[in-house]
């Protein structure tokens, strides 16, 4: 176990060569914490921003030296022979932790979080950023429309579910729709409805895996599915339920939900709002085959998270999902 920094009023440690990353007043907080409690085998180096931009001077930086921008990262640990990092960041780059707590561990370099910053990250003070994102009086009319348009939908797309259904039963043996438990919000569990895409007992053998570009598992007819989207149109039955939206970050089922939240800070964030059909995420990136697919769709679930109120960025979500299922682009 590293050497712990508390960044507290009460006890601060610091191991050699320390830098802050954090260009705002928690980063000023902690830099001043941190040089009253310095031991002589200890150093204070200074601040990296996380953005590109220059000083601000509406903070008094006095005796605080600038190193440089996080996107050189690994030229300012070398050049300063840094090996302990103290992430203080504001709330607003809170979708940032993830990329520099890989780059810490790439470079076999410690890091701790300011006390404020360790709150949000873990979640002891989540609430305060992401202030009860879904009240239930705010989100009755949302809630009304989706069900509405789901009901809709289902009755125009009868003719889709019948070809469907037909395809699927000629390409393999098995059920036409696939059932599996995905975590809603606020970790909820409900069953997900799709059309089946893969050869029945597709895990039997190999256990819980995310799928893959492709993927053995997934039949003839089940690739023309996904790469139309069409396999998802049963989901309006869990959005017409109240399961769903139809906007929102990717239902997963709960064995990664667990899985990724021991390995990815504010990972289980994104149960904050219902998950959705598409989203933010799931048009702008393809299959999670590795831990680093799965951050770079959460830096983009936060920023739905914080953004969801926004029509024009629901309305980007919904042309982009509309191109992508005419042009057959997806995954």
């Amino acid at each position: 176990m590293r050497e712990a920094i508390s960044v507290s009023k009460t006890t601060i440690k610091a191991t050699r060569n320390t830098a802050i990353i954090g260009l705002n007043r928690s980063g000023l907080r902690a830099f001043n914490r941190i040089k009253e409690h310095l031991s002589e085998r200890e150093k204070l180096l200074g601040i990296i921003d996380v953005h590109d931009r220059k000083m601000p001077n509406s903070i008094n930086w006095k005796g605080i030296k600038y190193l440089g921008r996080l996107k050189d990262f690994s030229k300012i640990v070398a050049i300063h022979d840094i090996n302990n990092i103290v992430i203080a960041i504001d709330p607003d780059d809170i979708a940032q932790v993830h990329e520099i707590v890989s780059l810490c561990k790439i470079g076999k370099i410690e890091y701790e979080f300011a006390s404020e910053v360790h709150d949000i990250v873990y979640g002891h003070t989540v609430h305060q950023i992401f202030k009860d994102l879904q009240r239930p009086w705010e989100f009755n009319p949302r809630q009304v429309m989706d069900s509405l348009l789901a009901a809709l939908l289902l009755l125009l797309f009868v003719p889709m579910f019948v070809i469907s259904t037909i395809l699927i039963k000629l390409n393999s043996p098995g059920p036409v729709l696939y059932s599996q438990e995905r975590t809603g919000k606020k970790g909820r569990i409900f069953r997900i409805f799709k059309f089946r895409s893969m050869f029945i007992d597709a895990e039997k053998i190999c256990g819980p895996v995310l799928a893959k570009k492709d993927d053995p598992r997934i039949t003839g007819v089940g690739r023309f599915l996904r790469r139309t989207r069409i396999d998802e149109i049963p989901q309006l039955i869990n959005v017409l339920i109240g399961d769903m939206s139809f906007i929102g970050p990717r239902p997963e089922r709960p064995y990664f939900v667990e899985k990724y939240s021991h390995e990815i800070p504010m990972y289980k964030t994104r149960l904050k709002l219902k998950p959705g059909i598409t989203g933010l995420a799931q048009v702008n990136a393809g299959y999670d085959e590795s831990l680093e697919d799965v951050k770079i769709k959460l830096s983009y679930d936060l920023q739905y998270v914080k953004n969801y109120r926004s029509p024009l960025l629901n309305l980007f979500i919904i042309l982009k999902t509309i191109r992508i299922v005419l042009t057959g682009q997806g995954q």
